[in-house]
């Protein structure tokens, strides 16, 4: 059985990775602050390069897939030299220690390397970030081209689903908010595509059995605000969505830009593997039958 080791394994795309790969392949995972009491799982601090050696050296994995980052955008902003140490450096070090012990290393990237000015975003287009955050992996992306190396970068967006012990995703947060009776206030300005984690750790892994390598694009099907989002986060969950008012970027004084309008195409990912990326629908449906 083949060897898979999750970087951030704690997360809610790394926790999803092991429970959904734990039929197929022999899986191992890392955590930095928040613990996972149970085999495989390993303490790494992607910022010490002897560390990711060292883990990486122990485990021997046939392939890593990376989902650790520093993803809040305003926070990024905010503290440019700790997202430089976290996404590029750290990144950087588990990819060469890949490297080293000739494994796979999958990237996961995002949507934010785009400034939103296109309708449609696929593999060919030329990146533009305009948040800090989306520098520091589109910097990832191009220091593996120079890397020489086997290895995948797969850009998606808007996560949500079950399991993580980190932060909540934006669906969870929402629900929880709307189960309580409270008023939330929700951008209608900024159109990305929600993406079912799921389907995302089917994609990964069926890339990775087939042996494919380069960019992919791998999201949800459908582009949609944060608001219709919400909207039908509330309709799925058969709950007030009077309690959703809608506003625009400018009034919440975010530090970080984010680009308007960022609609990826997972055209490539779906030839590759011969799967089917969700509608927002399919995509609520399961995830509501798993949080019940």
């Amino acid at each position: 059985m083949e060897r898979l080791l999750v970087i951030g394994a704690s997360g809610l795309l790394g926790n999803k990775l092991i429970q959904l790969g734990k039929d197929r392949f022999e899986m191992s995972g890392t955590y930095k602050e928040h613990a996972i009491k149970s085999g495989g799982m390993h303490f790494l601090d992607v910022s010490d390069m002897r560390s990711a050696l060292k883990v990486i050296d122990k485990v021997k994995p046939d392939c890593v897939i990376d989902t650790h980052a520093l993803s809040n955008l305003d926070y990024c902003e905010a503290h440019p030299e700790e997202a430089w140490r976290v996404n590029v450096e750290g990144s950087k070090n588990v990819a060469e220690a890949c490297k080293k012990q000739g494994s796979k290393y999958i990237f996961i990237s995002t949507d934010d390397v785009f400034d939103g000015k296109k309708l449609r975003y696929t593999e060919k287009d030329k990146p533009n970030p305009v948040n800090y955050y989306g520098k520091t992996k589109l910097i990832m992306e191009y220091a593996l081209s120079a890397l020489d190396m086997n290895y995948i970068v797969a850009r998606t967006a808007v996560l949500y689903g079950t399991g993580g012990l980190g932060k909540s995703s934006f669906a969870t947060w929402l629900i929880q908010r709307l189960r309580s009776k409270e008023k939330v206030r929700i951008v209608t300005d900024q159109r990305n595509n929600p993406t079912l984690t799921d389907n995302l750790a089917e994609f990964l892994f069926k890339l990775y059995e087939k042996d494919e390598s380069g960019l992919f694009h791998i999201t949800g099907k459908e582009s949609m605000s944060r608001y219709d989002f919400s909207k039908e986060i509330a309709r799925a969950f058969g709950l007030d969505a009077s309690l959703i008012t809608p506003i625009t970027t400018p009034e919440l004084n975010q530090i970080a830009p984010r680009p308007g309008n960022v609609n990826l195409v997972s055209e490539k990912a779906e030839r590759a593997t011969g799967l089917r990326t969700l509608t927002v629908r399919e995509g609520l449906s399961i995830f509501k039958k798993q949080v019940a």
